[in-house]
């Protein structure tokens, strides 16, 4: 049931416009009085809304006999009673006559039920002798049924069996006429396009030998024999694949193949376990590297100053170029120059010149190709994917890009990394840290900022 709500005054206007006339009455005041006159309405309508419909009448169940009169109910109970009692007594014989009437009805019904329930059993009877008839019926279908299956499965598997044979005479007689085939008689060239003709298989196969000038007809035979001649023996000088160095006469446990004896110097194997292919020298076998590849690479990073065109001396990894008669490849930022063009090396003073002065913190990468034994820079320089600040990330992702494949850097230390900021470099450990491909920096660098780095990777 809903409490009506009585509004009250809550702030006398009057009395605000009096006192202060050159004020307008607070708002907060006026909305307080307005919400206390909206609940008032409010409630009084929902009151109401319990009491009446929507048509004016009193809803359903509204008045129940404690809103009546006292003594109003018990006086109309009283009247019906009057009323009534004539039809009551001439109720009560039409009463007990049904009941005789009722009694005999249930008599015959008994009857009757019992009557149905025989009938219903001999019903049933004939049903369940006529479903066990037809079921018999209907397995002796499925045995015929089934009967006729296998029998026509043995007739389809003695198809096959036959069409195999066949299949197999044939292929029989196909691998002779390849065996004739291949073996390939003498044929001149006068009598070869009647050979041809006459061959069971298109253009016919002979070994015909060419003599001088356009001989005319080579048969895939011929061939064979040829590239048998260029790359046949090549062969035995290949191992296959061993976990360790083979000796004269072993077993492969993974091939089964058989090292010759003696094995002939040139021989190669792949060493499973080294990941390698080793070579066979004659005494002993060795790293094919280090037996084809006359020459290692040496690299050198500088940092330039700005409008620097000359780099020589100790490096950003302690390294010192002594160039010699070694050729060189040069990078800036990545970039490959042309030598001779974008740069020269003079041999004598260990000095690279460049030809177009750099600005400050390019990255120079020069390299060396030189012989083995001479000591080279361990490491690989990789630039630093383009980072792009925003004025609040101070974390960010090291890539770099290899060929056409961009790659996550995995960086081992902070000093790894160079990282330059608007033309400052930044200490390491200090001002970042950096770790795998993940890069921190102590303060978050401004969104208009110039930030890039290198990764010198160790070799």
């Amino acid at each position: 049931m809903v409490t009506v709500k009585r509004p009250q005054r809550i702030f006398s206007f009057s009395d605000h416009s009096q006192m202060r006339p050159k004020e307008p009455p607070p708002g907060d005041r006026l909305d307080a009085q307005f919400h206390e006159l909206s609940e008032a309405i409010k409630t009084t309508q929902d009151a109401l809304a319990e009491l009446r419909r929507d048509d004016g009448k009193l809803n359903n169940q509204t008045v129940t006999e404690h809103h009546l009169v006292p003594g109003l109910l018990s006086s109309i109970k009283e009247n019906l009673v009057n009323e009534l009692a004539p039809f009551a007594l001439s109720v009560a014989g039409a009463s007990s006559n049904a009941v005789e009437a009722e009694r005999k009805t249930a008599l015959y019904a008994r009857d009757a039920e019992a009557a149905v329930a025989v009938a219903t059993q001999l019903v049933n009877g004939m049903k369940a002798l006529r479903q066990l008839i037809q079921s018999k019926s209907d397995v002796n279908v499925k045995a015929a049924d089934v009967a006729d299956m296998f029998a026509t499965e043995a007739e389809n598997w003695a198809n096959y069996s036959h069409s195999q044979a066949d299949n197999a005479a044939s292929s029989r007689d196909e691998a002779v006429m390849w065996a004739e085939y291949l073996a390939g008689p003498v044929v001149d060239a006068s009598k070869a396009p009647a050979y041809i003709a006459g061959s069971p298989i298109g253009n016919g196969l002979y070994y015909q030998p060419v003599e001088g000038g356009i001989a005319g007809l080579w048969s895939s035979k011929w061939w064979a024999l040829q590239a048998y001649n260029l790359v046949g023996a090549a062969g035995q000088f290949f191992l296959g694949p061993w976990p360790a160095g083979p000796l004269p006469g072993e077993q492969s446990p993974s091939t089964g193949q058989v090292a010759p004896s003696p094995i002939p110097p040139g021989s190669i194997y792949y060493d499973t376990t080294k990941g390698q292919i080793m070579v066979w020298d004659g005494a002993q076998w060795k790293h094919a590297v280090g037996l084809l590849a006359p020459a290692q690479v040496a690299h050198y990073v500088y940092n330039a100053t700005a409008n620097q065109q000359d780099f020589s001396g100790v490096d950003n990894n302690g390294q010192t170029p002594v160039v010699g008669s070694y050729p060189s490849d040069v990078f800036i930022n990545g970039v490959r120059l042309v030598g001779g063009q974008d740069y020269s090396v003079n041999n004598t003073t260990n000095v690279l010149h460049v030809t177009t002065p750099l600005p400050v913190g390019s990255v120079v990468m020069w390299d060396l190709l030189m012989q083995p034994g001479v000591p080279a820079a361990l490491v690989s320089a990789w630039k630093i994917d383009h980072l792009a600040p925003d004025g609040t990330a101070q974390d960010f992702l090291l890539k770099y890009t290899s060929g056409a494949t961009q790659m996550d850097a995995n960086v081992g230390k902070n000093s790894e990394l160079q990282l330059v900021l608007d033309g400052t470099p930044q200490e390491p450990g200090t001002d970042f840290t950096a770790s795998g491909n993940n890069l921190h920096l102590a303060l978050a660098p401004s969104a208009d900022a110039d930030m890039w780095a290198v990764w010198y990777q160790a070799v």
